[in-house]
Formats: C-alpha cells, structure tokens, sequence
C-alpha cells in the first residue's frame, strides 16, 4: 500500500478545491471581467449583420418558393389553354362579353384593419384606391366599403 505525505495530498485536493471556488463565484467573476475588459463594437455590428444576412436569406428562400409555385401555375394554365377541349366555344363566348356592359363582381378575400388594406380579387388595395373602376371608402373587420357607379356598395368576408 502506498501513502501520501502531505504535499502530494495538497497537489491532489487543488484542482479540486480550485473547480469549487470557480463553479461558487462564476457570476461575480464574469461581471468583474465585463467590467473591466473593453467590449468591441465589430463584435455587435458583426452580429447584427450575420442576422440581416439571415432574414435576407430567409426572405430569398421564401421569394423563391413563391416564384417556383407562379411558376408551375403558369405552367398548368398554358397546359390548360393547349389542351382546352371546348377552346373555340370558349373564344366566342369572350367575344360576345366583351360587346355587353362589363360587369364587375368583387370577392374580399383578406382585411386587415389595422393597416387600412384588404385584397380584393386577389389585390391589395387600401382606402381611396380603386379597383375595377370602384374607390374603396372603408376598410373594417369583415368588410369593405365600395364606390362604384351604381352608388355605395358593401362587400362582406365570407360571402
């Protein structure tokens, strides 16, 4: 059996008693060093613009994956309009609306109150702009308020 005199007993029980003061006053020590080391700018600008880059790159992806799926409806409407079995019915049928009065039917599809916007016909509009011909007077909770040429006209969300 081997035993240990005192100075090896002292140099085993250090790094022990050493990691115990450490884990007790890591707070107060962290505050003493950002007390008196300097903090550096480049550090915060570095930050603040790895986390612009990351919005942007988010936005990107989001653009992009909106621009693939304009992509693939665009796609699907040509396939549409090749392959229309009934396109000559069709083209007259166009031809014989555009000689009566255009009449305008609205679909409020989204309101947002707070901003005074809503999408009408899949676009946005906001008060006193126009749509169709129709100034857009009031924008509330579920609806939207329209001038048109026939007088006022209310359009509801849901209807």
């Amino acid at each position: 059996m081997m035993y240990l005199n005192n100075k090896q007993m002292i140099q085993l029980a250090m790094p022990l008693l050493f990691a115990t003061v450490l884990l007790y006053l890591q707070d107060e020590i962290m505050t003493l060093m950002h007390e008196e080391l300097p903090q550096h700018e480049a550090g915060k600008i570095l930050s603040e613009e790895v986390n612009m880059y990351l919005r942007i790159n988010n936005d990107m992806d989001i653009y992009n994956t909106i621009e693939k799926k304009v992509k693939t409806r665009e796609a699907s409407f040509v396939w549409v309009d090749k392959n229309f079995i009934y396109k000559k019915k069709a083209l007259k049928s166009v031809v014989k609306t555009k000689n009566k009065i255009k009449k305008y039917a609205w679909k409020l599809e989204a309101v947002f109150p707070k901003h005074n916007m809503a999408i009408i016909n899949a676009q946005f509009v906001h008060t006193n702009s126009t749509i169709n011909s129709a100034k857009v007077i009031k924008i509330k909770f579920d609806s939207v308020l329209l001038k048109t040429s026939k007088g006022l006209r209310w359009v509801h969300l849901f209807h």
